[in-house]
């Protein structure tokens, strides 16, 4: 719900940055890599109990993140690359919940209720792209207005506020975790019932 909010306001910094990038011929799949590179780190530290040291190597993996999507647009935006960030934000946050678990067992039937969510969500994410893909030319002729295929409860930037929530009230972190597995699989709902309602509408 935040992400064009959001995107507003980073848009300039982001765009600064990797304009920087680009003048040292640093491709966007390398940013993709430091940026999964530093989500491990946050795991590895998250794991070991030093929880501000992984709150800080997160928010450089989320800042990376945004910028390899910048550095693309400013080339040219190539399937790699989509597909090369999205299998490295599934991995890095499926690996935070785990990296909680191991850091206190206390919130393992919380984290694992997250990690079951998030197959809610990325299945949902990704199956959804993919029909409004393949009926882009219909979806057109019905609305104007074109489907932003991850509308939910929860996208990025709601994922982004939560995790870092989680790490600096790493005392009720399984508390958090309640809340966002419940608003996780809220989402995935919304996304089945919106797209079915389309879908069928266009039969």
């Amino acid at each position: 719900m935040l992400d064009q909010k959001l995107n507003f306001f980073f848009k300039p910094v982001l765009k600064k940055f990797a304009t920087i990038l680009l003048k040292y011929q640093i491709s966007p799949n390398q940013i993709t890599l430091f940026s999964f590179i530093l989500g491990i780190f946050c795991f590895i530290f998250l794991s070991l109990g030093m929880i501000y040291i992984a709150l800080i190597f997160f928010i450089l993996n989320r800042f990376f993140d945004g910028v390899d999507g910048t550095l693309a647009r400013l080339k040219k935006p190539t399937d790699l690359g989509g597909f090369y960030d999205i299998i490295s934000d599934f991995l890095i946050y499926a690996l935070l919940p785990f990296g909680f678990i191991l850091f206190d067992n206390n919130n393992s039937l919380s984290m694992s209720l997250l990690l079951t969510s998030f197959i809610g969500t990325c299945a949902t994410f990704l199956t959804t792209a993919w029909i409004f893909e393949k009926n882009k030319i219909k979806i057109e002729q019905l609305s104007k207005k074109s489907f932003f295929y991850s509308e939910g409860l929860i996208e990025g930037a709601e994922t982004i506020i939560l995790f870092i929530l989680m790490f600096v009230f790493y005392e009720v972190a399984s508390f958090i975790a309640w809340i966002f597995a419940l608003l996780c699989f809220l989402t995935a709902i919304i996304r089945v019932v919106k797209v079915s309602k389309i879908l069928n509408s266009i039969i």
